[in-house]
């Protein structure tokens, strides 16, 4: 055998440190849902009811393109580029469809577990909302794959990125893994661990403001930030791993490094922010530019998927006027 193949076959016989990689669905797409294929639609009802008349909803719609072109955002593109990296299977958390490889074809729709959001199913759910039972719903549904397709794609590091609305949505099922996936499972995201069973405890890595000085951005991406600088630290490793050595890693990593300080923000509700928006309409354009000076010059706190469906409704309220 010539050196070349001896190479191939150690690749290909060595198992990659990362086998998979999970991240959450985004609020922005590549075109929005049309009506019928949002939350809104859904007539007000309990959970099971509407839990049915959603996975109907999603079977009846045509298929618009892959899980991953369907998806944008600066978090998506991080944890694209983590998978590109590890050479490993990437995955959505969707909120309207479950778990999905990011080729699979998938209707074009617009859902959310996080409060606050027009889109929220918890708005249209009469009795108390149940994310986890949500979510396992989404998995009978006709685009979900199963926890066991991600963790069957090797016997490497199985990676997931989260936000709190999708731990308290996906914590239940994954706490009832068998012991051998859940020891490869790492998961990344600030404050999870009152979202997250107890089980789950020892796969949160470490990751906190400090994260900021070394790979900076927003809040809204921090959990995909995270992930990328695991995968930059152990992807070209391929020696034995276990959680308590990734933990070492990660505070080796960050442990010397100080977080930046934040400034403190207001917090205005959503009245308060369209007034500011259509204020600053009248001698500004441009959903960035406007977004950055209520920050920066009026020093008010608001997350980026937030400003964005309240610039819509401030651009909807001028036109009306």
């Amino acid at each position: 055998m010539t050196p070349a193949a001896v190479a191939r076959t150690l690749e290909h016989s060595t198992p990659k440190p990362i086998a998979a990689l999970i991240t959450i669905c985004t609020h922005r797409k590549m075109a929005r849902a049309p009506f019928a294929a949002t939350a809104v639609s859904l007539r007000l009802g309990p959970q099971e009811v509407i839990q049915t008349a959603w996975n109907t909803k999603m079977r009846a719609l045509p298929l618009a393109a892959s899980a991953g072109a369907l998806y944008a955002g600066r978090g998506f593109g991080l944890a694209t580029q983590a998978a590109n990296i590890a050479e490993a299977k990437l995955y959505v958390l969707s909120a309207g469809l479950g778990l999905v490889d990011i080729n699979r074809q998938v209707p074009l729709y617009g859902l959310t577990v996080s409060g606050g959001h027009a889109e929220s199913v918890a708005a249209r759910v009469t009795d108390e909302f149940d994310p986890g039972a949500w979510f396992a719903s989404l998995m009978s549904g006709a685009y979900s794959d199963q926890w066991g397709d991600a963790f069957g794609q090797g016997s490497g590091r199985v990676l997931i990125a989260l936000t709190r609305p999708y731990a308290e949505m996906v914590g239940k099922s994954l706490s009832e893994l068998g012991p051998q996936a859940l020891a490869r499972l790492r998961i990344f995201g600030a404050s999870l661990a009152s979202a997250l069973p107890v089980t789950l405890a020892p796969s949160v890595l470490p990751y906190d403001d400090r994260l900021d000085a070394i790979l900076p951005g927003t809040r809204a991406d921090f959990s995909q930030r995270a992930m990328l600088h695991f995968v930059r630290l152990v992807a070209t490793k391929r020696d034995a791993y276990d959680r308590d050595a990734d933990y070492a890693a990660v505070e080796a990593a960050i442990g010397g490094v100080a977080a930046p300080d934040r400034p403190r923000r207001l917090r205005r509700n959503d009245a308060e922010i369209v007034q500011l928006i259509l204020a600053r309409l009248r001698s500004q354009s441009g959903i960035a530019r406007i977004l950055r000076a209520l920050r920066d010059e009026e020093g008010v706190a608001c997350e980026q998927s937030r400003f964005s469906r309240l610039y819509r409704a401030a651009i909807e309220q001028r036109g009306a006027a």
